[in-house]
Protein backbone atom coordinates (compact mmCIF):
# COMPACT_ATOMS: atom_id res chain seq x y z
CA UNK A 1 0.00 0.00 0.00
CA UNK A 2 1.50 3.71 -1.04
CA UNK A 3 1.73 6.49 1.46
CA UNK A 4 -2.34 7.57 0.87
CA UNK A 5 -3.92 4.19 1.61
CA UNK A 6 -1.90 3.84 4.80
CA UNK A 7 -3.40 7.60 6.40
CA UNK A 8 -6.75 5.37 6.72
CA UNK A 9 -5.49 3.70 9.28
CA UNK A 10 -4.38 6.07 11.40
CA UNK A 11 -6.86 7.24 13.18
CA UNK A 12 -8.00 3.88 14.07
CA UNK A 13 -4.78 2.29 14.72
CA UNK A 14 -1.55 3.33 17.21
CA UNK A 15 1.07 1.99 14.84
CA UNK A 16 0.99 1.02 10.90
CA UNK A 17 2.64 -1.60 8.52
CA UNK A 18 4.67 -0.48 5.83
CA UNK A 19 5.80 -2.87 3.51
CA UNK A 20 7.86 -3.92 0.00
CA UNK A 21 7.19 -6.71 -1.90
CA UNK A 22 9.67 -9.01 -4.45
CA UNK A 23 10.34 -12.15 -6.12
CA UNK A 24 12.81 -14.32 -5.44
CA UNK A 25 13.29 -18.20 -6.57
CA UNK A 26 16.36 -19.20 -4.15
CA UNK A 27 15.72 -17.63 -1.16
CA UNK A 28 17.09 -19.94 1.67
CA UNK A 29 15.87 -19.11 5.23
CA UNK A 30 18.82 -20.67 6.53
CA UNK A 31 21.28 -18.69 4.89
CA UNK A 32 19.51 -15.21 5.05
CA UNK A 33 19.22 -15.71 8.58
CA UNK A 34 22.84 -16.44 9.01
CA UNK A 35 23.42 -13.33 6.84
CA UNK A 36 21.61 -11.29 9.15
CA UNK A 37 22.38 -12.60 12.60
CA UNK A 38 24.36 -10.67 15.26
CA UNK A 39 26.11 -12.91 17.44
CA UNK A 40 25.05 -11.18 21.11
CA UNK A 41 21.72 -10.63 19.68
CA UNK A 42 18.41 -11.69 20.21
CA UNK A 43 17.71 -14.27 16.64
CA UNK A 44 14.65 -16.76 15.50
CA UNK A 45 13.53 -18.20 12.27
CA UNK A 46 10.44 -19.31 12.00
CA UNK A 47 9.60 -21.64 9.28
CA UNK A 48 8.18 -25.23 8.21
CA UNK A 49 6.14 -27.36 5.93
CA UNK A 50 2.72 -25.34 5.07
CA UNK A 51 -0.41 -27.05 6.68
CA UNK A 52 -3.42 -28.18 4.43
CA UNK A 53 -4.85 -25.09 2.93
CA UNK A 54 -2.09 -22.81 3.69
CA UNK A 55 1.08 -21.11 1.72
CA UNK A 56 4.04 -21.79 3.78
CA UNK A 57 5.86 -19.04 5.48
CA UNK A 58 9.60 -18.56 6.52
CA UNK A 59 9.70 -16.11 8.97
CA UNK A 60 12.84 -13.90 10.52
CA UNK A 61 13.02 -10.76 12.48
CA UNK A 62 15.87 -8.31 12.64
CA UNK A 63 16.81 -6.12 15.84
CA UNK A 64 14.19 -6.48 18.60
CA UNK A 65 13.34 -3.27 20.29
CA UNK A 66 12.49 -4.88 23.64
CA UNK A 67 13.12 -7.77 24.79
CA UNK A 68 11.00 -9.48 27.61
CA UNK A 69 11.69 -12.60 30.03
CA UNK A 70 9.91 -13.66 32.99
CA UNK A 71 10.91 -16.04 35.74
CA UNK A 72 9.11 -16.92 39.34
CA UNK A 73 7.06 -13.77 39.09
CA UNK A 74 10.06 -11.27 38.28
CA UNK A 75 9.71 -9.44 34.86
CA UNK A 76 13.06 -8.68 32.89
CA UNK A 77 13.30 -6.06 30.33
CA UNK A 78 15.97 -4.37 28.23
CA UNK A 79 15.74 -2.09 25.07
CA UNK A 80 17.69 -1.13 21.96
CA UNK A 81 19.74 1.28 24.01
CA UNK A 82 20.47 -1.67 26.81
CA UNK A 83 18.90 0.17 29.96
CA UNK A 84 17.52 -3.39 31.43
CA UNK A 85 15.01 -3.26 34.45
CA UNK A 86 13.44 -5.71 37.01
CA UNK A 87 10.31 -6.12 38.47
CA UNK A 88 8.21 -7.88 40.59
CA UNK A 89 4.54 -8.29 38.60
CA UNK A 90 1.53 -9.84 36.90
CA UNK A 91 2.98 -9.86 33.30
CA UNK A 92 -0.24 -10.64 31.53
CA UNK A 93 -1.24 -6.79 31.91
CA UNK A 94 1.84 -6.06 30.73
CA UNK A 95 2.13 -8.20 27.57
CA UNK A 96 -1.77 -6.55 27.00
CA UNK A 97 -0.31 -3.15 26.94
CA UNK A 98 2.36 -3.83 24.90
CA UNK A 99 0.47 -5.44 22.41
CA UNK A 100 -2.86 -2.66 22.43
CA UNK A 101 0.27 0.05 22.13
CA UNK A 102 1.35 -1.57 18.74
CA UNK A 103 -2.22 -2.40 17.65
CA UNK A 104 -2.18 -2.17 13.94
CA UNK A 105 -4.08 -3.03 11.41
CA UNK A 106 -4.69 -6.75 9.32
CA UNK A 107 -4.14 -5.67 5.79
CA UNK A 108 -5.07 -7.76 2.60
CA UNK A 109 -1.82 -9.84 0.98
CA UNK A 110 0.00 -9.04 3.78
CA UNK A 111 1.58 -12.25 5.62
CA UNK A 112 0.42 -13.60 7.91
CA UNK A 113 2.65 -12.26 10.38
CA UNK A 114 4.24 -8.76 10.05
CA UNK A 115 5.52 -8.08 13.32
CA UNK A 116 5.07 -8.23 17.02
CA UNK A 117 5.87 -10.64 20.06
CA UNK A 118 7.59 -13.86 19.14
CA UNK A 119 9.33 -16.19 21.59
CA UNK A 120 7.76 -18.83 24.28
CA UNK A 121 5.48 -19.56 27.06
CA UNK A 122 7.24 -22.41 29.13
CA UNK A 123 5.08 -25.46 30.54
CA UNK A 124 5.80 -23.83 33.93
CA UNK A 125 3.94 -20.48 33.55
CA UNK A 126 1.03 -22.17 33.56
CA UNK A 127 1.05 -21.50 37.21
CA UNK A 128 0.11 -18.05 36.20
CA UNK A 129 -1.92 -18.58 34.59
CA UNK A 130 -4.25 -20.77 36.89
CA UNK A 131 -5.65 -20.36 40.65
CA UNK A 132 -5.13 -23.31 41.71
CA UNK A 133 -1.93 -25.06 43.74
CA UNK A 134 0.59 -26.32 41.54
CA UNK A 135 3.41 -27.49 43.37
CA UNK A 136 6.74 -25.71 43.39
CA UNK A 137 9.38 -27.83 41.58
CA UNK A 138 13.11 -28.23 41.18
CA UNK A 139 14.85 -25.45 38.98
CA UNK A 140 18.52 -26.26 38.60
CA UNK A 141 18.98 -25.04 35.55
CA UNK A 142 17.40 -21.37 36.37
CA UNK A 143 14.82 -21.62 32.96
CA UNK A 144 13.12 -18.69 32.17
CA UNK A 145 9.21 -19.23 32.27
CA UNK A 146 8.67 -16.62 29.13
CA UNK A 147 11.17 -15.17 26.95
CA UNK A 148 10.02 -12.98 23.89
CA UNK A 149 11.12 -10.47 21.87
CA UNK A 150 9.44 -7.44 20.24
CA UNK A 151 9.27 -7.33 16.76
CA UNK A 152 8.78 -4.81 13.95
CA UNK A 153 11.03 -5.29 10.85
CA UNK A 154 10.27 -9.01 9.62
CA UNK A 155 11.53 -10.06 6.58
CA UNK A 156 8.77 -13.36 5.09
CA UNK A 157 8.98 -15.42 2.60
CA UNK A 158 5.96 -17.13 0.86
CA UNK A 159 7.58 -20.55 -0.18
CA UNK A 160 4.40 -21.20 -2.86
CA UNK A 161 4.51 -17.89 -4.81
CA UNK A 162 8.51 -17.07 -4.31
CA UNK A 163 7.62 -13.68 -2.65
CA UNK A 164 9.62 -12.01 -0.28
CA UNK A 165 7.70 -9.39 2.16
CA UNK A 166 9.86 -6.69 4.25
CA UNK A 167 7.34 -5.25 6.89
CA UNK A 168 8.76 -2.12 8.95
CA UNK A 169 5.77 -1.42 11.68
CA UNK A 170 6.22 2.56 12.92
CA UNK A 171 3.96 4.41 14.90
CA UNK A 172 0.91 5.78 13.51
CA UNK A 173 1.60 9.43 14.01
CA UNK A 174 5.01 8.97 12.17
CA UNK A 175 3.82 7.60 9.07
CA UNK A 176 3.80 11.18 7.30
CA UNK A 177 7.29 11.87 8.53
CA UNK A 178 9.27 8.42 7.69
CA UNK A 179 7.23 7.09 5.35
CA UNK A 180 9.97 7.21 2.86
CA UNK A 181 12.55 6.77 4.87
CA UNK A 182 11.33 3.53 5.69
CA UNK A 183 10.82 2.67 1.81
CA UNK A 184 14.25 3.42 1.42
CA UNK A 185 15.26 1.48 4.12
CA UNK A 186 13.48 -1.68 3.34
CA UNK A 187 14.92 -1.18 -0.33
CA UNK A 188 18.29 -1.48 0.53
CA UNK A 189 17.78 -4.32 2.71
CA UNK A 190 16.11 -6.00 -0.49
CA UNK A 191 19.23 -5.46 -1.99
CA UNK A 192 21.19 -6.99 0.61
CA UNK A 193 19.04 -10.04 0.51
CA UNK A 194 19.07 -10.71 -2.81
CA UNK A 195 22.99 -10.90 -2.54
CA UNK A 196 22.48 -13.97 -0.32
CA UNK A 197 22.58 -16.99 -2.44
CA UNK A 198 23.96 -20.01 0.10
CA UNK A 199 24.67 -21.14 3.44
CA UNK A 200 27.89 -19.61 5.35
CA UNK A 201 29.69 -22.48 7.44
CA UNK A 202 27.48 -23.51 9.96
CA UNK A 203 29.35 -23.22 13.82
CA UNK A 204 30.67 -26.04 15.56
CA UNK A 205 28.30 -28.14 17.81
CA UNK A 206 30.22 -31.37 20.16
CA UNK A 207 28.17 -32.96 22.58
CA UNK A 208 28.37 -35.63 25.48
CA UNK A 209 26.05 -38.46 24.75
CA UNK A 210 22.50 -38.24 25.80
CA UNK A 211 21.23 -39.92 29.28
CA UNK A 212 17.75 -40.32 30.11
CA UNK A 213 17.05 -38.94 33.79
CA UNK A 214 14.49 -41.48 35.37
CA UNK A 215 15.31 -45.84 34.66
CA UNK A 216 13.69 -48.12 33.37
CA UNK A 217 12.56 -49.09 37.57
CA UNK A 218 12.68 -45.48 38.24
CA UNK A 219 9.72 -45.12 35.82
CA UNK A 220 7.92 -48.06 36.76
CA UNK A 221 7.57 -46.61 40.17
CA UNK A 222 6.62 -43.39 38.24
CA UNK A 223 4.12 -45.23 36.28
CA UNK A 224 2.67 -47.37 39.25
CA UNK A 225 2.03 -44.37 41.30
CA UNK A 226 -0.53 -42.50 38.58
CA UNK A 227 -2.26 -45.68 37.99
CA UNK A 228 -3.22 -45.32 41.44
CA UNK A 229 -4.60 -41.92 40.62
CA UNK A 230 -6.30 -42.86 37.56
CA UNK A 231 -7.89 -46.01 39.88
CA UNK A 232 -8.63 -43.42 42.53
CA UNK A 233 -10.36 -41.58 40.26
CA UNK A 234 -8.08 -38.42 40.22
CA UNK A 235 -7.24 -38.07 36.51
CA UNK A 236 -8.11 -40.42 33.46
CA UNK A 237 -4.45 -39.91 31.44
CA UNK A 238 -1.43 -38.14 32.84
CA UNK A 239 1.74 -37.44 30.52
CA UNK A 240 5.18 -38.21 32.41
CA UNK A 241 8.06 -37.22 30.47
CA UNK A 242 11.61 -38.41 30.98
CA UNK A 243 14.43 -35.59 29.71
CA UNK A 244 17.67 -36.72 28.02
CA UNK A 245 21.09 -34.56 29.49
CA UNK A 246 23.82 -33.60 27.19
CA UNK A 247 26.86 -31.21 27.66
CA UNK A 248 27.22 -29.31 24.70
CA UNK A 249 29.99 -27.01 22.47
CA UNK A 250 29.12 -24.52 20.05
CA UNK A 251 25.60 -23.44 18.81
CA UNK A 252 22.14 -25.31 18.22
CA UNK A 253 22.27 -23.82 14.68
CA UNK A 254 24.65 -26.15 13.10
CA UNK A 255 21.81 -28.46 13.60
CA UNK A 256 19.28 -26.59 11.58
CA UNK A 257 19.71 -27.88 7.70
CA UNK A 258 19.94 -31.27 9.15
CA UNK A 259 16.65 -31.25 11.52
CA UNK A 260 14.76 -28.90 8.81
CA UNK A 261 15.48 -31.40 6.03
CA UNK A 262 15.65 -34.95 7.65
CA UNK A 263 11.77 -34.00 9.47
CA UNK A 264 9.54 -31.66 7.62
CA UNK A 265 6.42 -30.11 10.09
CA UNK A 266 4.33 -27.17 9.70
CA UNK A 267 6.93 -25.35 12.72
CA UNK A 268 10.37 -25.52 12.36
CA UNK A 269 12.27 -23.19 14.47
CA UNK A 270 15.21 -21.44 15.88
CA UNK A 271 15.36 -18.92 18.54
CA UNK A 272 18.32 -18.01 20.47
CA UNK A 273 18.51 -14.97 23.60
CA UNK A 274 21.15 -14.76 25.57
CA UNK A 275 22.75 -18.26 26.67
CA UNK A 276 19.28 -19.79 25.72
CA UNK A 277 18.83 -21.79 22.77
CA UNK A 278 16.51 -23.62 20.86
CA UNK A 279 16.32 -25.51 18.20
CA UNK A 280 13.07 -28.06 17.35
CA UNK A 281 10.57 -29.23 14.31
CA UNK A 282 6.89 -29.64 16.07
CA UNK A 283 3.82 -31.42 14.42
CA UNK A 284 1.18 -29.85 16.75
CA UNK A 285 -0.34 -26.51 17.39
CA UNK A 286 -1.06 -25.04 20.14
CA UNK A 287 -3.53 -22.68 19.14
CA UNK A 288 -3.77 -20.50 15.88
CA UNK A 289 -6.10 -17.20 15.29
CA UNK A 290 -6.82 -16.00 12.13
CA UNK A 291 -8.96 -13.26 12.21
CA UNK A 292 -12.04 -14.06 14.37
CA UNK A 293 -11.26 -17.95 14.11
CA UNK A 294 -9.46 -19.97 16.92
CA UNK A 295 -8.07 -23.38 15.66
CA UNK A 296 -6.42 -26.35 17.19
CA UNK A 297 -5.19 -29.30 16.51
CA UNK A 298 -5.07 -32.10 18.71
CA UNK A 299 -2.16 -34.75 18.61
CA UNK A 300 -2.95 -37.97 20.12
CA UNK A 301 -2.03 -41.70 19.20
CA UNK A 302 1.24 -42.76 18.45
CA UNK A 303 3.39 -45.22 16.69
CA UNK A 304 6.74 -45.45 15.13
CA UNK A 305 7.36 -45.04 11.18
CA UNK A 306 7.66 -48.64 10.09
CA UNK A 307 11.12 -49.97 8.35
CA UNK A 308 9.44 -50.87 5.34
CA UNK A 309 6.06 -50.39 3.41
CA UNK A 310 4.54 -53.16 4.87
CA UNK A 311 5.38 -52.48 8.60
CA UNK A 312 4.41 -49.27 8.35
CA UNK A 313 1.33 -50.05 6.75
CA UNK A 314 0.49 -52.40 9.87
CA UNK A 315 1.75 -49.70 12.46
CA UNK A 316 -1.26 -47.69 10.61
CA UNK A 317 -3.63 -50.54 11.22
CA UNK A 318 -3.03 -51.07 14.03
CA UNK A 319 -3.30 -47.39 15.86
CA UNK A 320 -6.22 -46.55 14.11
CA UNK A 321 -7.89 -49.45 15.74
CA UNK A 322 -6.39 -49.81 19.26
CA UNK A 323 -8.96 -48.89 21.67
CA UNK A 324 -6.31 -47.39 24.57
CA UNK A 325 -5.25 -44.72 21.66
CA UNK A 326 -8.98 -43.76 20.31
CA UNK A 327 -10.01 -43.86 23.52
CA UNK A 328 -7.18 -40.90 24.64
CA UNK A 329 -7.60 -39.11 21.54
CA UNK A 330 -11.14 -38.31 22.32
CA UNK A 331 -10.55 -37.39 25.61
CA UNK A 332 -7.93 -34.93 24.56
CA UNK A 333 -10.55 -33.54 21.83
CA UNK A 334 -12.92 -32.98 24.56
CA UNK A 335 -10.44 -31.15 26.58
CA UNK A 336 -9.51 -29.48 23.47
CA UNK A 337 -13.23 -28.21 22.78
CA UNK A 338 -13.25 -27.14 26.77
CA UNK A 339 -10.40 -24.89 26.63
CA UNK A 340 -11.63 -23.03 23.35
CA UNK A 341 -15.17 -23.22 24.87
CA UNK A 342 -14.09 -20.89 27.84
CA UNK A 343 -12.66 -18.07 25.31
CA UNK A 344 -15.14 -18.73 22.54
CA UNK A 345 -18.51 -17.61 21.37
CA UNK A 346 -21.04 -19.62 22.68
CA UNK A 347 -21.98 -22.37 20.38
CA UNK A 348 -19.09 -21.41 18.18
CA UNK A 349 -16.81 -24.81 19.62
CA UNK A 350 -16.76 -27.45 16.61
CA UNK A 351 -14.93 -30.51 15.23
CA UNK A 352 -14.18 -30.33 11.78
CA UNK A 353 -11.61 -32.74 11.53
CA UNK A 354 -11.69 -36.25 13.14
CA UNK A 355 -9.02 -38.85 13.94
CA UNK A 356 -6.84 -38.27 10.57
CA UNK A 357 -3.60 -40.42 10.30
CA UNK A 358 -0.62 -38.28 10.21
CA UNK A 359 2.74 -39.31 9.32
CA UNK A 360 6.15 -37.45 10.38
CA UNK A 361 9.51 -38.92 9.32
CA UNK A 362 10.06 -40.93 12.71
CA UNK A 363 6.33 -41.45 14.38
CA UNK A 364 2.66 -41.40 13.32
CA UNK A 365 0.38 -39.72 14.57
CA UNK A 366 -3.97 -39.01 14.86
CA UNK A 367 -5.09 -35.58 14.78
CA UNK A 368 -8.25 -33.85 14.94
CA UNK A 369 -9.04 -30.12 14.16
CA UNK A 370 -11.18 -28.02 16.69
CA UNK A 371 -12.48 -24.25 15.67
CA UNK A 372 -14.40 -21.61 17.27
CA UNK A 373 -15.03 -18.06 16.65
CA UNK A 374 -13.40 -15.70 19.60
CA UNK A 375 -14.93 -14.18 22.33
CA UNK A 376 -14.55 -10.69 20.81
CA UNK A 377 -13.63 -9.62 24.77
CA UNK A 378 -10.80 -12.16 24.25
CA UNK A 379 -6.94 -10.90 24.49
CA UNK A 380 -4.63 -12.89 22.64
CA UNK A 381 -3.37 -13.58 26.46
CA UNK A 382 -6.37 -14.33 27.61
CA UNK A 383 -6.21 -17.08 24.55
CA UNK A 384 -2.86 -18.26 25.98
CA UNK A 385 -3.87 -18.71 29.54
CA UNK A 386 -6.57 -20.99 28.55
CA UNK A 387 -5.18 -23.39 26.59
CA UNK A 388 -1.59 -23.77 27.93
CA UNK A 389 -0.20 -26.28 28.43
CA UNK A 390 -2.58 -28.42 25.71
CA UNK A 391 -4.05 -31.16 27.07
CA UNK A 392 -1.81 -33.33 25.56
CA UNK A 393 1.19 -32.64 27.03
CA UNK A 394 -0.47 -32.64 30.46
CA UNK A 395 -3.50 -35.13 30.76
CA UNK A 396 -6.79 -34.91 31.95
CA UNK A 397 -8.35 -33.47 34.21
CA UNK A 398 -5.35 -30.59 33.26
CA UNK A 399 -5.13 -29.56 36.72
CA UNK A 400 -5.26 -32.77 38.43
CA UNK A 401 -2.81 -34.50 35.50
CA UNK A 402 -0.37 -31.30 35.94
CA UNK A 403 -0.25 -31.87 39.84
CA UNK A 404 0.62 -35.48 39.92
CA UNK A 405 3.27 -34.44 37.36
CA UNK A 406 5.18 -31.84 39.13
CA UNK A 407 4.84 -34.33 42.02
CA UNK A 408 6.09 -37.45 39.85
CA UNK A 409 9.01 -35.23 37.70
CA UNK A 410 10.23 -32.30 40.25
CA UNK A 411 11.67 -30.38 37.73
CA UNK A 412 10.61 -27.63 35.36
CA UNK A 413 10.10 -28.82 31.76
CA UNK A 414 10.57 -25.52 30.48
CA UNK A 415 9.80 -24.74 26.87
CA UNK A 416 8.93 -28.39 26.24
CA UNK A 417 4.81 -28.64 26.98
CA UNK A 418 4.78 -24.91 26.46
CA UNK A 419 4.25 -23.11 23.02
CA UNK A 420 6.53 -21.12 20.69
CA UNK A 421 5.61 -19.11 18.07
CA UNK A 422 4.12 -15.08 17.52
CA UNK A 423 1.58 -12.89 18.68
CA UNK A 424 0.85 -10.47 16.38
CA UNK A 425 0.33 -6.66 16.59
CA UNK A 426 -3.22 -7.42 14.47
CA UNK A 427 -4.46 -9.47 16.66
CA UNK A 428 -3.71 -12.95 14.81
CA UNK A 429 -1.14 -15.65 16.53
CA UNK A 430 0.24 -19.17 15.50
CA UNK A 431 1.49 -21.23 18.97
CA UNK A 432 2.90 -24.78 18.26
CA UNK A 433 3.23 -26.86 21.47
CA UNK A 434 6.91 -27.41 22.41
CA UNK A 435 7.47 -30.85 21.47
CA UNK A 436 10.32 -32.28 19.14
CA UNK A 437 13.10 -29.60 20.15
CA UNK A 438 15.91 -29.54 22.34
CA UNK A 439 17.08 -26.61 24.07
CA UNK A 440 20.29 -25.44 26.19
CA UNK A 441 21.23 -23.16 28.99
CA UNK A 442 24.66 -22.89 29.17
CA UNK A 443 26.35 -25.81 28.16
CA UNK A 444 22.97 -27.57 29.33
CA UNK A 445 21.34 -29.16 26.48
CA UNK A 446 17.64 -30.90 27.17
CA UNK A 447 15.78 -32.85 24.76
CA UNK A 448 12.51 -34.14 26.33
CA UNK A 449 9.38 -36.29 25.42
CA UNK A 450 6.91 -37.95 27.16
CA UNK A 451 4.47 -40.69 27.20
CA UNK A 452 0.82 -41.02 27.92
CA UNK A 453 -0.22 -43.31 30.46
CA UNK A 454 -3.90 -44.12 31.30
CA UNK A 455 -4.91 -47.59 33.69
CA UNK A 456 -3.77 -50.61 31.35
CA UNK A 457 -0.37 -49.05 30.15
CA UNK A 458 2.96 -51.18 30.06
CA UNK A 459 5.74 -49.63 31.42
CA UNK A 460 8.25 -50.49 29.16
CA UNK A 461 6.29 -49.92 25.78
CA UNK A 462 5.95 -46.45 27.20
CA UNK A 463 9.40 -46.09 28.07
CA UNK A 464 10.26 -46.72 24.56
CA UNK A 465 7.92 -44.67 23.49
CA UNK A 466 10.76 -41.27 24.77
CA UNK A 467 13.16 -42.56 21.89
CA UNK A 468 10.31 -42.79 19.03
CA UNK A 469 9.03 -39.33 19.78
CA UNK A 470 12.87 -37.73 20.18
CA UNK A 471 14.55 -39.54 17.34
CA UNK A 472 13.91 -37.04 14.71
CA UNK A 473 16.07 -34.34 16.82
CA UNK A 474 18.06 -36.52 18.73
CA UNK A 475 19.55 -38.32 15.26
CA UNK A 476 19.49 -34.38 13.57
CA UNK A 477 21.93 -33.42 17.08
CA UNK A 478 24.22 -36.38 16.58
CA UNK A 479 24.67 -36.76 12.88
CA UNK A 480 26.06 -32.93 13.53
CA UNK A 481 28.07 -33.66 16.20
CA UNK A 482 29.60 -36.54 14.64
CA UNK A 483 30.92 -33.72 12.25
CA UNK A 484 32.04 -31.96 15.56
CA UNK A 485 33.85 -35.19 16.97
CA UNK A 486 31.28 -37.09 18.85
CA UNK A 487 29.82 -40.25 17.08
CA UNK A 488 27.18 -41.28 18.90
CA UNK A 489 24.78 -39.50 20.54
CA UNK A 490 21.24 -41.63 20.90
CA UNK A 491 20.71 -42.83 24.68
CA UNK A 492 20.89 -45.94 25.09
Amino acid sequence: MNLDQLKQYTKDFSAIPISINFAMQDFDPIAVTQRFDQPDAPCFLLTGKPKKQEDGYSFIGLNPTMTITYRNGVLTRSDEQGNVSHETTDLKPVLERILADNRMPKLKHMPPFSGGLVGYFSYDYARYATTADLPAVSDPMKLNDVDLVLINRVIAYNHTTKMVTLIQVIPADQLTTQYESVISGLTNLKEEILQVHEQQPLPPFTMTPFKLQFSLSEFEEKVAEAKHHIVDGDIFQVQLSNPQHSKMTGSLFAATPTLFKESPSPYQFYFRHNDFETIGASPETMITKRGQTLFTYPLAGTRRRGKNQIEDDAFTDELQHNPKELSEHNMLIDLGRNDLGSISQFGSVKVTAYRNLLKFSSVMHMGSVVESKVDPDVSSIDIIHSLLPAGTLSGAPKISAMQIIGKLENNKHGLYGGCLGYLGFDGDLDMCIGIRLAYRKGDDLVVRSAAGIVADSIPKHEYQEFNNKARAIVTALQETAAKGGVCDALSN
